[in-house]
């Protein structure tokens, strides 16, 4: 009796893990897509690639077969199921479901980043090389409208951990860059009229 409550209670917690892992799933992956897609069609200068969105989908339906799973394997705890045909059906339905959940978690992977990239090609992006930005984050890649981003120091200094917010702190510090070169030219266009007119002065002095 007490090896039978242990399982009862093993079988229940594995539901409820499930349940909240389906839960977590359903709730951040249509954020972290919709980031994604707002980065793709932002023009930014820099933006970053997440090849762990496509794990998601597999992965909910992994442990909605596990889910199944345990509430099914609670269901025979319960009624003290003896039927072995029926328990050996249920036990190759799972096995088979958990096998396509796996399956689909890099077939899914796969297939979404093969999207993903085309999407981000087709707006003109190129893929900074592996050594350059986010080398040690396996599933993140940067992604540049100027290759020579990739090796910019301060650039290099913001993309750090991949991020949405610091695509867009790179964007904000190459406006701030633009400004303060423009702001240079300004200045030195200023010195040279000004030079100019007192060089035009002089000429006229030395006329009179």
């Amino acid at each position: 009796m007490e090896l039978k409550s242990k399982a009862i209670l093993s079988v229940l917690g594995l539901a409820i893990f499930s349940v909240i892992m389906i839960g977590l799933l359903l709730w951040l992956f249509p954020e972290s897509f919709k980031n994604q897609f707002e980065a793709i069609n932002s023009g930014r200068q820099v933006i970053v690639l997440n090849q762990s969105n496509g794990y998601a989908p597999g992965a909910i339906i992994s442990f909605v077969a596990l889910f199944f799973f345990a509430v099914t394997s609670m269901f025979f705890l319960l009624k003290d199921e003896q039927d072995k045909a029926k328990k050996q059906r249920f036990v190759k339905f799972v096995t088979v479901a958990v096998l396509v959940g796996l399956a689909s978690i890099f077939v899914g992977q796969y297939l979404i980043s093969s999207y993903l990239k085309s999407k981000i090609s087709g707006r003109g992006y190129q893929p900074c090389p592996a050594t350059t930005l986010l080398f040690t984050r396996v599933t993140y890649s940067a992604w540049t409208l100027n290759p020579a981003l990739c090796y910019d120091a301060d650039v290099k200094r913001i993309v750090q951990r991949g991020v949405w917010d610091e695509s867009k702190q790179v964007e904000q510090m190459l406006q701030q860059r633009e400004r303060q070169q423009e702001a240079r030219r300004q200045f030195l266009l200023q010195e040279e009229k000004i030079k100019q007119q007192r060089a035009q002065r002089a000429a006229e002095a030395a006329q009179n």
